[in-house]
């Protein structure tokens, strides 16, 4: 189990790093993903909720930096575009924000429009 999370984090910074050259806010995207690099066992489902203490923090991290709608645009397409290719299950992102306490401007949801 632990080999396979140790690929699913690598997997999440490789596409950081194609990311980071696609995205207008790379730095925003990156530290995003870094931030939230303790939930990748909950996120995978290779950990039962709740998530722990370091992913809601990281959570919290990530929306205290979204602080105008350009950033929550460029937020929700990087964590769209690495959730979709990275094995993050679609459910547990939807329950993250609650399982932490945390109130998001944006649904978390696979089909969101990101230009709302």
């Amino acid at each position: 189990m632990e080999k396979k999370t140790i690929l699913m984090a690598s997997g999440l910074m490789m596409m950081l790093f194609i990311l980071s050259a696609t995205t207008a806010r790379a730095d925003l995207c990156q530290d995003a993903v870094t931030s939230l690099m303790p939930c990748i066992a909950f996120l995978t489902g290779f950990s039962p909720p709740p998530p722990n203490a370091g992913c809601c923090q990281g959570a919290r991290d990530v929306l205290n930096k979204a602080t105008t709608s350009a950033d929550r645009k460029a937020l929700c397409v990087c964590l769209k575009n690495v959730a979709s290719q990275d094995g993050i299950l679609p459910d547990r992102a939807e329950q993250l924000p609650d399982l932490c306490k945390i109130k998001v401007p944006v649904p978390i949801k696979p089909d969101v429009d990101c230009n709302k």
